[in-house]
């Protein structure tokens, strides 16, 4: 009799229990259970970084009994399309789980493998909450890290979600403020302008598209674009790659209130 294999997928960096909730429920369902693991290069495009080596990563994951087996792949796609067609050279069918923050829409394998009988997709594996998340760890990391060595009478402002992606302000003094914009793929902030202030935009990470007045233009890393006072602008991430932009505001009012929204995509008239 044939063994029934799961696959499952993820940087798991670092190793966390909501992962190993996510690996017990995947092998609940199977007898024979794979893990796939990004390379360290997927999790720079995805967080900037990578916390823990592949290398590292595999050894800990082998060494856990739920774990029947652990592969890497190529992921310059960005997806694990890689990883299942490894499996399928090995196994005659396979189920891949995933996990809660996954469905249908948003997992590109289920395009390429959709037609293919030996796939099996299966979805809200280990819960439909995330328990944890290595992003938020990482961020928790770095946010204490960065803050001890902020200048006396200098703080850190905790981050704000939005609905295209989350802002977190690093320095907010008299007369100016650094903040740091993560715009996800497919982000669009609202058109809007500003009375009191105006902005310093860096790109660096991804490629940003900018309006400003009747100028539209894309910007990639390195590149540097001024935002006068009153301006009507708009910053949109349309490309896979999440989008990083360094904020510097100067000016007399640097409150969110100071924001007059022209149009949003969101549906929003103020923050």
């Amino acid at each position: 009799m044939n063994k029934k294999v799961c696959l499952v997928t993820g940087g798991f960096d670092p190793l966390h229990r909501g992962h190993i909730e996510y690996f017990k429920s995947a092998k609940n369902i199977a007898d024979y259970l794979i893990v796939g693991v990004n390379s360290d290069c997927w999790l720079q495009r995805k967080k900037t970084l990578a916390f823990m080596p592949i290398d590292e990563r595999i050894a800990i994951i082998e060494n856990l009994t739920v774990v029947d087996e652990v592969i890497s792949f190529n992921d310059d796609d960005n997806s694990a399309c890689a990883a299942i067609s490894i499996c399928l050279e090995k196994y005659k069918e396979i189920i891949f789980a995933n996990g809660g923050d996954r469905g249908s829409s948003n997992t590109p394998e289920q395009e390429k493998f959709n037609d293919d009988s030996r796939v099996d997709f299966r979805y809200g594996v280990g819960g439909e909450n995330k328990i944890n998340s290595s992003s938020w760890l990482i961020k928790n990391f770095t946010d204490s890290f960065i803050e001890s060595f902020l200048p006396k009478g200098l703080s850190k402002v905790s981050t704000i979600q939005a609905p295209w992606g989350h802002h977190t302000a690093f320095i907010d003094d008299k007369g100016f403020k650094v903040k740091q914009l993560n715009v996800d793929s497919g982000g669009i902030l609202s058109l809007q302008k500003h009375e009191h202030r105006s902005e310093h935009w860096v790109v660096v990470r991804g490629t940003a598209t900018v309006e400003v007045d009747d100028i539209k233009k894309d910007y990639v890393e390195g590149e540097y674009v001024f935002i006068p006072f009153q301006s009507v602008h708009r910053l949109s991430n349309n490309h896979e790659m999440e989008l990083i932009v360094i904020e510097v505001q100067c000016g007399a009012v640097l409150e969110e209130s100071d924001i007059t929204r022209l149009e949003d995509s969101y549906g929003r008239t103020s923050d």
